[in-house]
């Protein structure tokens, strides 16, 4: 996995607020409140992955028209934009909403195992590995003053990449900005 995918690798989990897990173990243990469906900005605390978030913003104003058209709308599929420095805007819909806080992988190839502990209805802590190709990547976290309105979380990942040991920190606080997503970020 190269340092890229690791790097993208966190983006997805840490956007899909791999404190996740709104599937427990035990019937009897509390859950964190589900997201409101809608537009959603994430602030992003600094580390590796805000860096390359910046750079993909700035080769992007780069780009000729057609490309940055091109890369606008693969990220449009995902439902997010990189509308600022260190922010990412995501479009949450109804499905999405049901499902969160649950650890969600959009790459088939990798397998992952997660737990989860809830310490209050607004906060939980969590544990994840995945591997891929030879691969693994490990992760532990908690998501906090989580609300259907607001969320803190931050995690570490550790794992082997390309042979190399990569470590990363990755923080951020999201808010819901309202329940109508622009149109540019709507998933077809």
């Amino acid at each position: 996995m190269q340092m890229k995918k690791l790097l993208s690798t966190g983006l997805i989990y840490s956007i899909s607020i791999a404190a996740a897990i709104g599937v427990t173990h035990d019937a009897s243990a509390q859950k964190l409140e589900k997201r409101l469906p809608g537009l959603w900005e994430i602030q992003l605390g600094e580390s590796p992955l805000t860096a390359m978030l910046e750079s993909m913003q700035k080769s992007l104003a780069k780009l000729p028209a057609a490309q940055r058209k091109q890369m606008e709308e693969m990220m449009k599929g995902s439902g997010a934009s990189l509308s600022k420095p260190g922010v990412i805007q995501q479009c949450v819909t109804p499905e999405m909403a049901a499902r969160d806080f649950e650890m969600h992988n959009d790459d088939p190839n990798m397998q992952c195992t997660t737990s989860y502990k809830p310490v209050s209805s607004s906060e939980g802590r969590f544990t994840y590995v995945c591997k891929q190709d030879g691969d693994n990547l490990k992760g532990e976290g908690r998501i906090w003053d989580a609300s259907a309105k607001h969320y803190k979380s931050e995690m570490t990942m550790q794992g082997i990449s390309d042979g190399k040991p990569r470590t990363m920190t990755i923080s951020q606080t999201a808010q819901w900005v309202g329940p109508d997503c622009p149109a540019s970020l709507k998933t077809p």
